[in-house]
């Protein structure tokens, strides 16, 4: 793996040094009501929470929607919580394996709650976030990730939650890393994404099927017209940015595949396609970070040599 691709990789999951020095000052999160006891908090750019995160507050107790990547944005959420009721906090749905969206798990299962996430979670958690490190991740670094919180309980195409009489659905879709969850609160019209959807923001494509990924983007714009859509990363969305997103992905899958039959690779693959995309989506979010990966991986992707990690294999 590119020594540039790890280091665009951590910039943009927000993991540094400064973390722990920081954790009394930086602002992690935006709290944002969108009603009948939903909540998301929305990572604002360079913050070490590095991902978004929500709860839902339900008659006898709350749901959270992933952990960020930094315990102390996680105890910033459960104090923000605790602000709003007193309910317990009874589950955590880790919407894939990543460790920006898994690291505070432990504060929450500390807090007395269950973490559910789908079964490549369990697998995949402690063993494939050791890649955002490079090739030879120091001992600190294999510490962490290998104390990151296991979800004690799985599930394969996703489960049905009760919070008194409020109805939860979690509904595995495929795209962003073979093990990715979707939660669905109907009463209110909101919908969490996790990394599925990222608004007006490039996408890590490491572990990616794009072709997946636009189809279970056309699952929301089709089941879910009018609802609230929380990101994995940038602001709260509506359809019209859902679409944007995934009509990204397809231009991104069709201009990577005329270069390929035009006989470009490597490099010149990535020459080609990369003025395009950049006058179309120059000015998202983490486009000088992210692009040259992008176009890399659907490359690799659509030629079948992408390695991407495999169900039931750590």
């Amino acid at each position: 793996m590119p020594r540039t691709y790890i280091a665009f990789a951590l910039l943009a999951l927000g993991l540094s040094a400064t973390t722990a020095r920081a954790a009394d000052t930086q602002a992690y999160f935006n709290l944002h009501d969108l009603g009948h006891g939903v909540w998301a908090a929305i990572s604002p750019p360079k913050s070490k929470a590095g991902a978004n995160a929500g709860f839902v507050i339900g008659p006898d107790g709350v749901l959270v929607i992933d952990t960020f990547e930094d315990p102390a944005a996680a105890k910033a959420m459960l104090a923000a919580i605790r602000t709003k009721t007193r309910a317990p906090i009874r589950y955590v749905i880790d919407t894939h394996y990543h460790l920006d969206h898994t690291a505070g798990n432990g504060v929450f299962a500390a807090a007395g709650a269950t973490v559910m996430a789908q079964r490549n979670v369990r697998t995949w958690e402690r063993s494939q976030n050791l890649k955002f490190f490079g090739a030879h991740p120091t001992a600190k670094q294999k510490r962490m990730v290998g104390a990151l919180g296991l979800p004690p309980l799985t599930y394969e195409d996703g489960v049905t939650i009760w919070l008194g009489n409020r109805k939860i659905l979690v509904r595995t879709l495929e795209g962003h890393t073979g093990g990715d969850s979707t939660v669905i609160v109907p009463d209110a019209k909101v919908v969490f994404t996790g990394d599925l959807f990222w608004n007006h923001t490039l996408p890590n494509l490491i572990d990616a099927n794009t072709r997946e990924q636009i189809a279970s983007n056309d699952t929301y714009l089709h089941d879910y017209p009018d609802a609230t859509f929380v990101p994995g990363h940038g602001d709260i969305g509506r359809s019209a940015d859902v679409r944007e997103f995934r009509d990204y992905l397809a231009t991104l899958r069709q201009a990577v595949a005329g270069a390929r039959t035009a006989g470009k690779s490597g490099e010149a693959l990535v020459d080609d396609v990369l003025p395009s995309l950049e006058r179309k989506y120059g000015r998202w979010n983490w486009f000088k970070y992210f692009a040259r990966h992008n176009v890399e991986q659907t490359a690799a992707e659509l030629q079948g040599t992408k390695r991407v990690p495999v169900p039931g294999v750590p």
